[in-house]
């Protein structure tokens, strides 16, 4: 009896100390910093960007876990002005993508600042130094005229009717030759655009708006590239801009456009393709991999001052 009584309390302690030395080893592992990733989920985390001109990180944060996942990119391609794909290789240098898991919930200060901040502390870190980054960009110019399906150039200024803020190329904006007078009484500057000719051709595609053979570009007797301001008729057509007056006719040769302005509005779609992403013996791959998009992810506005095209005149015709 007292052999047997011996033998389990012997077993007894054979199976704690193993149960101890297993959890020890547990602790003494997670001390050790080998932490094995069970996640990599940033489907619900939007996409952000830091960094312009040469440098650009874009990052995703996943606070769940404390984990991000981010693209630097550098280039001196000027980003999103342009529609249109652009691939760039991983290189492990300028071109990398990091998953990262964080000590504690991580803030867009990690990757804004020049410097990033000592708190939280990265637990680990894997570097995908091999793959293809694609980034697909869908550029919105808009001349803020209000009119919608303006097809081709007019007036052959390199600038589309569409975000042409002066269509005709006659110096006077699209948005001043609608209806702004209300002509029509529908309270719409769109609908039934002045023709002061009656050409059947509205005053924002016509050269010559008045129909006096002289173009409306040339009806600018001071030359500061506004024909707006020239008014010298008189009686009736007093305080009339020469441009809409048949009775004034003279010539003053002007040979450049004024300043044009339009909007500028740009989102990007970034995917990853064949990453490896890489953490001493531990290997992340993914074959395709959408980063997100970000809308309006350049805002602005162009201001060019588009080449002279000077305009046909009725006897060049």
């Amino acid at each position: 009896m007292l052999l047997c009584k011996k033998c389990d309390i012997q077993g007894r302690f054979m199976k704690n100390l193993l149960f101890y030395i297993l959890l020890f080893t547990l602790f003494q592992s997670c001390d050790d910093g080998d932490v094995i990733v069970t996640t990599f989920d940033f489907e619900e985390a939007d996409l952000q960007l830091c960094g312009d001109g040469n440098e650009y990180v874009f990052y995703k944060i996943n606070n769940e876990v404390s984990e991000s996942l981010s693209l630097q990119l550098t280039t001196t391609d000027s980003l999103f002005l342009e529609d249109g794909t652009e691939t760039y290789t991983l290189d492990g240098t300028g071109n990398v993508v990091n998953y990262r898991r964080f000590s504690s919930n991580v803030t867009g200060d990690y990757f804004c600042n020049p410097i990033p901040p000592t708190a939280p502390t990265v637990n680990i870190d894997y570097v995908g130094s091999s793959g293809i980054a694609t980034l697909n960009t869908t550029v919105f110019r808009d001349d803020n005229d209000g009119l919608e399906d303006e097809t081709g150039d007019t007036d052959g200024d390199g600038i589309p009717d569409r975000y042409d803020d002066d269509d005709d190329g006659d110096n006077v904006p699209t948005a001043a030759e609608l209806d702004t007078q209300d002509e029509d009484g529908d309270g719409d500057p769109l609908t039934n655009p002045l023709d002061t000719d009656g050409d059947e051709i509205p005053n924002y595609l016509d050269p010559d708006d008045d129909g006096d053979d002289i173009p409306t570009i040339y009806e600018d007797r001071n030359m500061n590239l506004d024909p707006q301001d020239d008014l010298n008729g008189t009686g009736e057509n007093q305080g009339v801009p020469d441009y809409l007056n048949n009775q004034v006719a003279e010539e003053f040769i002007v040979k450049e456009f004024r300043v044009h302005s339009y909007s500028i509005n740009s989102d990007v779609v970034i995917r990853l393709s064949n990453i490896v992403l890489v953490n001493g013996e531990e290997t992340i791959i993914r074959e395709n991999l959408s980063l997100g998009e970000i809308e309006d992810v350049l805002t602005g506005e162009a201001t060019p001052t588009p080449d002279f095209v000077a305009p046909d005149k009725p006897d060049e015709n």
